[in-house]
């Protein structure tokens, strides 16, 4: 049997692409993540091949743990008698031919069956916020801007509310498409502020930056980014912390926040059973 499954973990920044999924666009607009993972390595083994994602980030949006996966079929004779090349030296040629915005951080051979959006059993998204009377230029990229303070506490308050099973059709995007189910459950749901030290060192005592981080079974579409908005105007004081709850409980659209901006928002971390990253000492960490 020469065909194999890798799984991929990927960090990413967001800005300039067009979100994971390559998609129908005009020409000049953005590439797609996924584009530029394929035609990299196209560029390596000679064939194009179909990379599946844990999830579709969205325009803008980052990733510090994003899972893909892709099968290549050794014995095909696209590659005119040319050796296997091994997981190690994928990820080496990957990175090497790869955009700078783009870098694989762990790639490794995966069972035939393996899907990273199927099989995920859970995933960690976190929106970082700035406050303070102006943003550091170094994260104004990677996180919103929020002029003043944000009342954490309030805002703990709020987001605990998300923690178990409910329907979160509220805050899926409006447009999308039907889904079998918006019932979703949250495991882990918290703010906090990120403690000051390298890269959060604020030169003023004024500057801040907060994290809401949320781990669920699954997320909709705009799902976080209407989190972080309703949980900005509660920290802000336009809100009480009980809306949440509220939103909960109707399942009235009307009552989320605006959706916060994308280039705040991060995949962190994706949960698999059957796949582990990290696990296989590479040859560039030998001592």
């Amino acid at each position: 049997m020469t065909a194999k499954k890798y799984a991929v973990l990927l960090s990413y920044l967001g800005t300039g692409y067009n979100g994971w999924q390559i998609q129908a666009h005009p020409t000049g607009a953005d590439p797609t993540i996924q584009e530029a993972c394929e035609s990299t390595l196209e560029k390596m083994i000679g064939t194009r091949v179909h990379w599946a994602a844990s999830g579709r980030t969205d325009t803008g949006v980052h990733a510090m743990g994003q899972v893909a996966s892709f099968a290549v079929d050794w014995g095909a004779e696209f590659r005119g008698g040319k050796s296997e090349i091994s997981a190690y030296h994928l990820m080496r040629g990957l990175n090497t031919l790869l955009p700078s915005a783009i870098r694989v951080l762990d790639l490794v051979e995966a069972p035939a069956d393996f899907h990273p959006q199927i099989q995920a059993e859970k995933k960690q998204y976190s929106y970082y916020i700035q406050t303070g009377i102006a943003p550091s230029a170094l994260h104004e990229p990677y996180s919103r801007f929020v002029r003043g303070r944000l009342d954490v506490a309030a805002m703990n308050e709020s987001i605990r509310h998300l923690l178990g099973e409910h329907d979160c059709k509220p805050f899926q995007a409006a447009g999308s498409k039907p889904l079998k189910s918006t019932v979703r459950t949250i495991f882990e749901a918290e703010v906090v502020e990120c403690p000051p030290a390298p890269p959060f060192a604020p030169p003023i005592d004024s500057l801040r930056m907060i994290r809401i981080r949320v781990v669920g079974s699954g997320f909709l579409r705009h799902m976080v980014r209407g989190i972080a908005g309703t949980l900005m105007e509660v920290g802000l004081g336009k809100r009480p912390a009980s809306d949440m709850a509220e939103i909960l409980r109707t399942g009235n659209r009307e009552l989320v926040g605006k959706t916060a901006a994308a280039q705040g928002l991060w995949l962190e971390k994706v949960w698999y059973p059957n796949v582990a990253f990290g696990a296989t000492p590479h040859p560039d960490l030998r001592a």
